[in-house]
């Protein structure tokens, strides 16, 4: 039993942080949404960020931006974020020598539009990265390990609650008889319960 106890004791908080573990791999993790690709080429894209857990809080975002000239080694190039109510959340312009750099920010759930001008012969790579659960880490943190706390402890609570509720039904439980294997003798002579063979050789001699 105190082998168990020891047991217990360190499987617990070894779950605890695979627990935390496999939330942090989860939070840090990213949706790719793709803007424009090489073969895709498309001036206006609408992509729809949705609530997490039904809470508007904002998500961490990255615009990951790259120009390719395929039959030019210059021209004009540019993009633009805008959000639902057409407001600019971000924008760039420059040309294809330039190195068009990424944009981070966060964005609240909705729906954003990304507007993007190139010149003849330019090709637009785009993606937008969004991690979703990034800003519920601590969160998730918090209710995870409250979580497994009260599994532990309800596990502990209900194996002595239950223990103690066996012994007292086992205790109320009037004492049964022993029952013996062998059949009980009917009253009488001993030669009354015995079956006897009149055909076999200890039949009752005849008198004479």
């Amino acid at each position: 039993m105190k082998r168990k106890r020891i047991v217990n004791l360190v499987l617990w908080p070894v779950a605890l942080l695979v627990l935390n573990a496999l939330w942090m791999s989860v939070a840090g993790g990213s949706a790719p949404y793709e803007i424009n690709d090489e073969d895709h080429a498309i001036e206006t894209r609408t992509v729809e960020l949705s609530a997490v857990f039904g809470q508007d809080k904002a998500m961490p975002a990255v615009f990951e931006v790259a120009f390719i000239g395929a039959s030019v080694d210059e021209g004009n190039v540019s993009w633009t974020i805008r959000d639902a109510s057409d407001s600019v959340v971000a924008e760039w312009s420059g040309m294809l020598s330039d190195e068009a750099p990424d944009w981070s920010g966060d964005l609240m759930p909705g729906a954003y539009t990304v507007e993007t001008t190139v010149d003849s012969g330019i090709i637009t790579n785009q993606v937008l990265q969004i991690q979703p659960f990034e800003s519920y880490r601590f969160e998730g943190h918090l209710l995870l390990s409250v979580m497994l706390f009260a599994i532990a402890f309800g596990e502990v609570l209900v194996r002595q609650k239950g223990g103690a509720y066996l012994a007292k039904r086992n205790a109320s439980k009037p004492e049964q008889p022993e029952k013996s294997p062998f059949k009980p003798l009917r009253a009488g002579m001993p030669e009354e319960d015995v079956d006897i063979d009149e055909e076999g050789p200890w039949r009752t001699p005849l008198g004479r």
